[in-house]
């Protein structure tokens, strides 16, 4: 029963990944189309085959997927180094949409250490790190309305909160007032 189940979902996975494949848009004709559907209606043992070897190429699309995205984290790392000096700019948007622009320089390692001399912060410390209350005079109360002060490095949403986001020379942060 379950070897059947197996063939079953071998069978099923090789037909998806051939509707896949001619969605995407992958250039066939029809007549390649005709023949790409005849071919996956080959014997059981046939497809059962193609999807072994399809989802070997998927875990090693994974694999090397994995690889790539730990060899980036490591650049990352390499270029944060506590004692260097870095410049970064932080841009600051308030509820208002109006926005203030810092230049900074510093030999910080987290956000948090180089931006509270240039900005005036408030915050509570948790068990998470320090939770961003107020910027400059201006508090988002999460409480009341769902406001809070979103970070944003290099134009991606952060993933760190403020005392535990890296700095690396030529990095841009952005703290926005958003409401959520």
């Amino acid at each position: 029963m379950k070897h059947n189940l197996n063939r079953i979902l071998a069978l099923l996975m090789a037909l998806m990944l051939a509707l896949a494949m001619t969605a995407c848009g992958s250039g066939e004709t029809a007549q390649e189309d005709a023949d790409s559907d005849a071919s996956t209606t080959e014997t059981a043992d046939a497809t059962e085959e193609e999807a072994d070897d399809a989802e070997a190429e998927t875990e090693s699309e994974a694999e090397a997927e994995a690889e790539t995205e730990t060899e980036a984290e490591s650049e990352d790392d390499a270029e944060v180094v506590d004692g260097e000096e870095k410049s970064i700019t932080l841009t600051v948007t308030y509820s208002d949409g109006v926005s203030e622009d810092y230049e900074i320089t510093t030999t910080a390692e987290y956000l948090k250490d180089a931006i509270e001399d240039t900005v005036t912060l408030e915050g509570s410390e948790s068990d998470y790190g320090f939770y961003l209350e107020t910027v400059n005079g201006e508090t988002a109360d999460y409480d009341t309305d769902g406001a809070y002060w979103a970070i944003y490095v290099n134009g991606e949403y952060g993933m760190y909160g403020l005392d535990s986001q890296p700095v690396a020379d030529g990095d841009t942060f952005e703290l926005v007032y958003t409401v959520g």
